[in-house]
């Protein structure tokens, strides 16, 4: 009896860091990666036939094998072509297993030269995790998206908006206003227009998915601010990137070595629904 091919229904790429693989999400919405590229990383050669790579999983991580019934099974790419299925939630097992292995003595002489990509792969996954990672790089948190805004919406966001409380600190304006040369005054409630947009790029922009900004906008009065309508939770986050926005803003010699500084810490983390779900429900 032929065993079945399961069909991806997206794709797209992971980032282990300078490391690069594709990554899938079966029809069942079961998460992967293409196994070839798996065993490129882990040191085995597409020359290399058989079952090595099997064995090399069964000595340095044998529970990974244990009710992975998709592991090798052959899988259809949205190209059309076809190759086999390597599931998630082993990857974190396997490399850890390399690691420590190594830590110990215990890892083979051969298999020593893996330990960077297995660390680099450690990092990536403990930075944003292994379902958040896949799913931002297929395009699958979009799938997610209705349900997962709703949730958002009732996590971060309040029903009415409260009364005005000081959210941004004058050290905040003060780090802020040294960039351009300025003397803060106290005047926080209208600051200069470009302090303001630094607040929605590099405040907001990271802590809020644009769904929820424009959600927010929607419900305010043009006297509101963002703030008032963020709920406890919300409020945490602000507050944390407000602390390091002002870090950021102290150690910089100008706007231009600031947003420089800004952009290398978080370009990229304006964060997704999958993102931010994903987050919360591991904090809940």
């Amino acid at each position: 009896m032929s065993k079945p091919i399961h069909t991806v229904s997206h794709y797209g790429v992971v980032q282990f860091g300078d490391l690069e693989c594709e990554a899938v999400v079966l029809l069942d919405g079961e998460r992967g990666y293409v196994r070839r590229q798996i065993t490129q990383l882990l040191g085995f050669k597409e020359r290399h036939r058989g079952d090595r790579f099997t064995r090399f999983l069964a000595e340095i991580s044998p529970n990974t094998l244990l009710d992975n019934d998709k592991l090798g099974a052959t899988i259809l790419l949205p190209s059309g072509r076809k190759t086999q299925f390597f599931p998630a939630g082993i990857i974190a097992d396997v490399t850890t297993s390399v690691v420590n292995a190594a830590i110990d003595g215990q890892l083979h002489k051969a298999r020593k030269g893996i330990v960077p990509n297995c660390l680099k792969i450690m990092n990536a996954l403990v930075t944003i995790g292994e379902v958040a990672l896949i799913d931002e790089a297929t395009g699958y948190q979009y799938h997610r998206a209705p349900d997962a805004l709703q949730d958002l919406i009732g996590k971060l966001l309040r029903q009415d908006g409260a009364s005005w409380e000081r959210r941004f600190q004058p050290d905040y304006y003060r780090a802020l206003f040294r960039l351009f040369g300025w003397q803060y005054r106290g005047h926080d409630k209208n600051p200069p227009s470009v302090i303001g947009q630094i607040t929605q790029r590099w405040v907001y922009g990271p802590v809020l998915p644009a769904e929820l900004l424009d959600e927010i906008r929607h419900r305010k009065q043009i006297s509101d601010k963002h703030h008032q309508w963020l709920t406890d939770v919300g409020l945490v986050r602000l507050e944390q990137q407000i602390h390091s926005v002002t870090a950021i803003a102290r150690c910089s010699s100008n706007y231009k070595d600031f947003d420089r500084r800004c952009s290398a810490a978080f370009e990229g983390s304006a964060l997704q629904l999958g993102l931010i779900t994903e987050e919360l429900e591991e904090v809940a």
